[in-house]
């Protein structure tokens, strides 16, 4: 099932509960016994398993998207239409917290694994309190920094090293599982490389990887098969699906015509002369931060959807010593809209993204010193 018939579906069941409940207003309680009920209630909103499987766990996914969402807003400072959902969520959860029950909704696990202490951090931060913020906001900060007591009197030193824990799961379980840094390599393309990259089957593919789907650098994409290579060059696997990652060079968008012209220039093995027998081809289109576009990601690398060739062309200038290429993409129609994946990576993979680079510069440190990372 696919994450956003997911989040319809819980939204559905968010709504239908809280019509129930009404446990965003406390005083529509009678008694405390009522209204630890509406907090358990709505506290299950998010549950995947059916309701006669109490505190089973949270559709992880779900709920960090509802994090993610609402970090958005505050980063960008702009109002949200998903406060209220996720205030009244919180508020639920703290009072399930205080029910005297002993036995809570929310675990360790949940919190780490959708990022909701960086949302109570990110609303607690005077940083974000712009003009725009919703109304009631002095009270909304009120009520996290509750939950955030309650969480650490609770959870104790786990809760304040839950970053470390996220940054040693990193490359055992996480983004960098099963990818290997070479820091020797010559080439800043092989400092990672994947264990085993396995080409994904033309329907395996489209079943698994969809437009927006991100990675922290080229070798996690090809441990995942949708390059053939942790280099920046066209693969193609023996299903037949191609891809070309985007990662420098400049993109022009022309949105009257919504054609997309790519240049590239370097030596001559840079320019991709293979794919002047590709015109009219479709490939799977990588785009990387460093890419000089507005589709660029802010971090890491994103598969941006299917795009058709349209032409190739190459050139030397004689000035530069330089060979140049041009490409000119199409986008394939009838796929996620473009527009819809520009916000991507989400503010929990920006986290990811900041543990991958501490991760990486303390590599560097261990084996070349620190003289060699601050070069």
């Amino acid at each position: 099932t696919s994450l956003a018939a997911r989040l319809d579906r819980e939204r559905r069941r968010w709504s239908s509960i809280n019509d129930q409940a009404d446990f965003m207003s406390s005083s529509k309680s009678k008694g405390k016994g009522k209204a630890s009920i509406a907090a358990s209630i709505a506290a299950r909103a998010f549950y995947i398993q059916e309701a006669a499987a109490p505190r089973t766990g949270y559709d992880a996914d779900v709920l960090r998207e509802m994090c993610d969402t609402v970090r958005t807003s505050l980063h960008e400072g702009r109002p949200e239409p998903r406060w209220e959902e996720v205030m009244g969520f919180l508020k639920a959860v703290l009072r399930d917290e205080g029910d005297g029950s002993g036995s809570h909704a929310i675990e360790i696990e949940t919190i780490r694994n959708t990022h909701l202490d960086k949302l109570i951090s990110d609303i607690i931060n005077p940083r974000y309190r712009h003009p725009r913020v919703p109304t009631r906001f002095a009270a909304d900060i009120q009520l996290v920094e509750r939950l955030e007591r309650k969480w650490i009197e609770r959870f104790r030193g786990p809760y304040f090293h839950i970053e470390e824990h996220r940054y040693r799961e990193l490359s055992q379980k996480g983004r960098l599982r099963d990818v290997t840094p070479n820091l020797d390599a010559q080439d800043p393309e092989d400092r990672w490389q994947a264990n085993n990259g396995e080409t994904l089957s033309e329907m395996e593919g489209n079943l698994e990887i969809e437009p927006g789907h991100w990675w922290l650098n080229l070798a996690c994409a090809h441990r995942d098969g949708i390059v053939d290579s942790n280099r920046e060059k066209p693969t193609k696997g023996k299903y037949g699906v191609a891809a070309l990652p985007l990662l420098t060079g400049q993109e022009d968008i022309d949105y009257d015509d919504g054609a997309i012209r790519y240049v590239r220039q370097g030596r001559i093995a840079d320019i991709h002369v293979s794919l002047i027998s590709q015109v009219g081809a479709t490939f799977r289109i990588l785009r990387g931060y460093h890419l000089r576009s507005p589709f660029a990601p802010k971090a890491g690398i994103r598969y941006d959807g299917l795009y058709t060739i349209r032409r190739y062309s190459q050139w030397f200038n004689e000035v530069s010593d330089r060979h140049h290429m041009m490409l000119t993409l199409e986008r394939v129609s009838d796929q996620r809209p473009i527009e819809d994946i520009l916000n991507i990576p989400r503010p929990s993979e920006i986290d990811d993204w900041n543990l991958y680079q501490k991760y990486e510069s303390e590599l560097v440190k261990q084996k070349k010193g620190a003289k060699a990372f601050l070069d």
